[in-house]
């Protein structure tokens, strides 16, 4: 089931089917800006939950398990749990087919909210009996010729750079832009940048289009098709893609959360403008 929210500046539709976006239209220029998939990249957007990347086996208590690429949240059908004018919110419970990949009962929703020309999206976990380890977060990829950006840097940064087949971080000093294009995210795969001081990220798009990211998440992720398709991801993960030296436990995995029967909520801000 498709659900559609405008604010008359933006028009965002969600899928229940993998909770995620599915059409993000800037209303001004009457302008699609999700990417509406191809052969390059058949997905617009991903709701990652609870693993990263094209995950290994991992050890959960006491048991083997594979998982899907990016964990069970994409493949899964979410309720709507409430819907005003400007704000969406969908729902997913563990079921049998969830405790088949990942062995711990949860509840788990985004809400997708309006206000101006930005969509604030924010997910909440909650455990349904004791301490529950997961990894969560976003993949939306956004229009842009080429599949070629300007990334830039509200603050001058000194991140750490953790290649996508470790977590040996790489300090990388004064980074305030780069270019982000098909030739280099053919030597780098995907670059994934941790320690970020919080500012806002910038993504400058060769149509005059700028989006902007902000979250406190812990780490960035930026990645398109070395190949083909005009569309950047830049994304808020609160995790860190999975690597074949990583520990299979998987409590013991790098910038793991941890959440109860309380809950957490996690969130990221991306906004469009046409500059």
């Amino acid at each position: 089931m498709l659900y559609t929210i405008d604010n008359g500046v933006l028009s965002l539709t969600v899928n229940s089917r993998g909770g995620c976006m599915t059409s993000l239209k800037y209303l001004a220029e009457n302008e699609e800006r999700l990417w509406q998939g191809g052969p390059a990249w058949k997905s617009q957007d991903v709701v990652i939950f609870p693993v990263i990347g094209h995950a290994g086996e991992f050890v959960a208590k006491g048991q083997t398990f594979r998982p899907r690429s990016h964990g069970v949240a994409r493949y899964a059908e979410f309720t709507l749990a409430e819907k005003t004018d400007s704000a969406v919110t969908l729902a997913l419970e563990s079921d049998e087919n969830t405790l088949k990949e990942y062995p711990y009962g949860f509840f788990f929703s985004i809400t997708y909210t309006l206000t101006g020309n930005t969509v604030e999206v924010r997910y909440s976990v909650r455990s349904k009996e004791g301490k529950m380890p997961f990894y969560v977060g976003g993949h939306p990829g956004m229009k842009a010729p080429g599949g070629a950006t300007v990334i830039e840097f509200e603050n001058t940064e000194n991140p750490v750079r953790y290649p996508v087949n470790s977590d040996t971080g790489i300090p990388v000093q004064n980074l305030k832009s780069f270019k982000a294009s098909k030739e280099f995210f053919a030597e780098c795969a995907t670059l994934q940048l941790g320690s970020l001081s919080g500012g806002k990220i910038y993504s400058l798009t060769q149509d005059g289009y700028r989006y902007t990211y902000q979250s406190d998440c812990p780490l960035f992720a930026f990645w398109t098709n070395p190949e083909d398709g005009d569309y950047m991801c830049v994304e808020p993960w609160w995790g860190i893609n999975d690597y074949p030296t990583a520990p299979r436990e998987i409590t013991l995995k790098p910038f793991m959360n941890f959440t109860d029967e309380k809950g957490s909520t996690f969130s990221y801000r991306l906004s469009i403008d046409k500059v």
